[in-house]
């Protein structure tokens, strides 16, 4: 059975790079080169080791050129999965909601990005998204940065409330090309290299809080005080004839 699943998931492995390299071929077609490329030069590094120091032993030969071989086809994946992260963030490029597939490939544990956003307008396609991390609350917004600043100011206040007193950072990031805004392509990096400012215990706090108070404005209708919600004593008496 372990070897079954193991074929299984090397087969699913290989199937999944096959299709990664089509669809990225068919945006960029020199990538067969730069494979073939990044292939090549670690191996091409390896006889030049073994011609430059003349070993007089054969494996030690063979040692150094598998070394090049695996170091090979270590880089041609690398390549590979680089040039195809391009592809792929090119595509999104001015999509509306490209942040969310970029957050779906944070997998570390320290980051929470739900895919939903937390403010949207349907008319202007303008979206905010929030998160969190070691590093504070993200908010990552798509759209008019005018608009945008004003729901972030929003949300910054939510968290003031929800963790009176504290000074978590509040990071603020306008996804887009131009002065002032971080390109698709450098999302994840510039979520991923913020410092560290949260411990774990803080950060699953912060987590707790937000999720609780996001729970309760949902259970309740948009635009309702629950504080001015009143019940009506004809429906509370044919309710009582019901339960008897």
């Amino acid at each position: 059975m372990a070897r079954e699943e193991a074929k299984k998931k090397k087969k699913g492995a290989i199937k999944q790079l096959v299709q990664i390299y089509k669809l990225t071929y068919k945006t960029n077609k020199s990538l067969p080169w730069w494979m073939l490329l990044a292939f090549l030069v670690p191996i091409g590094v390896a006889l030049a080791i073994c011609f430059g120091i003349r070993f007089t032993v054969a494996w030690i030969w063979i040692l150094v050129i598998l070394c090049g071989v695996m170091i090979g086809f270590s880089l041609t994946s690398a390549t590979l999965t680089q040039i195809s992260d391009r592809a792929g963030y090119k595509r999104l490029e001015g999509q509306f909601g490209a942040s969310a597939a970029v957050f779906s490939t944070i997998t570390r544990g320290d980051f929470s990005f739900p895919e939903e956003p937390v403010w949207i307008n349907r008319k202007t396609r303008d979206a905010l998204w929030r998160g969190t991390g070691r590093a504070g609350m993200y908010l990552v917004g798509e759209g008019d940065k005018a608009r945008l600043a004003v729901e972030m100011d929003k949300q910054e206040a939510i968290l003031r409330r929800v963790a009176p007193g504290s000074k978590i950072p509040v990071i603020r990031i306008f996804v887009g090309n131009g002065k002032g805004r971080t390109p698709i392509s450098k999302l994840r990096g510039t979520i991923m290299r913020k410092k560290a400012a949260l411990t774990k215990m803080e950060l699953n706090e912060l987590n707790v809080r937000l999720t609780t108070m996001q729970a309760k404005q949902q259970a309740l209708p948009r635009n309702v005080d629950p504080n001015k919600i009143k019940v009506s004593n004809r429906m509370m008496r044919r309710r009582s004839g019901a339960d008897n």
